[in-house]
């Protein structure tokens, strides 16, 4: 027999849990039904503070090595300054092949069905679970502790099938072929507030990115966009 006080308890349960679901089917939904409603771009997934003066912009590829060693001092980077965050371009190599494509489309998959801290989440899983340069990951998808985990089953069909993720990708990389770019990881600085973009030559350290956001931030650097 339910006491009074125990049913009260599981329908505040049952309560709290519907903004959950209702989460869930909604992101569901949205990789579901996109190509039938036109959607053509999911969200842009940013690390850090979401609205803030400057964005650091990395054109990746999660095959490449070097991508892969940069990852956490970028993270870092972006956790030291508050008027910094990171905003991910995928730009999978030709010389990866598919697998580099296919783990764009699966981030990207992540991130579409679950939202923005999902996607970074996908991000280091698989530069911990990939043999890198082209030879892929070590493990299946249900295995790289993504979370919510049901939406896990999913990925893996969405990244192989869902037309408008591969859209995605290579709208992406054909962005970074305009612009010239065709090595990873290519970081570009943005100042938000003017639109004005500059080139770095390397992930910069603390010191350089300060200076950097400074020199954007003045009068010359309406010379930066100039020159891209």
């Amino acid at each position: 027999m339910i006491t009074g006080g125990a049913w009260r308890k599981k329908a505040a349960l049952g309560l709290a849990a519907i903004p959950c679901l209702l989460f869930l089917a909604w992101h569901f939904c949205a990789w579901i039904f996109a190509p039938t409603l036109g959607v053509t771009t999911p969200p842009t997934f940013v690390y850090g503070i979401a609205k803030t003066r400057f964005t650091l912009v990395e054109y990746g590829d999660l095959e490449c090595p070097y991508c892969k060693d940069a990852y956490p001092q970028v993270k870092q980077l972006i956790d030291r300054h508050d008027t910094l965050n990171w905003q991910w371009h995928h730009l999978p190599l030709p010389m990866h092949g598919e697998a580099a494509q296919y783990e764009a489309r699966l981030v990207t998959c992540a991130g579409w069905m679950g939202g923005n801290a999902t996607f970074w989440q996908a991000i280091e899983a698989v530069y911990q679970h990939t043999r890198g340069n082209g030879a892929g990951l070590t493990v299946p998808v249900d295995l790289l502790g993504l979370q919510p985990k049901v939406l896990v089953q999913h990925l893996d069909a969405c990244a192989r099938d869902n037309t408008t993720v591969r859209q995605v990708i290579a709208e992406q990389a054909a962005t970074a072929a305009q612009k010239r770019i065709d090595a990873t990881p290519t970081f570009e600085l943005r100042d938000n507030r003017s639109g004005r973009t500059l080139r770095l030559p390397s992930l910069l350290d603390d010191a350089g990115m300060l200076s950097a956001m400074d020199w954007l931030a003045s009068q010359g650097g309406a010379d930066a966009q100039q020159h891209q």
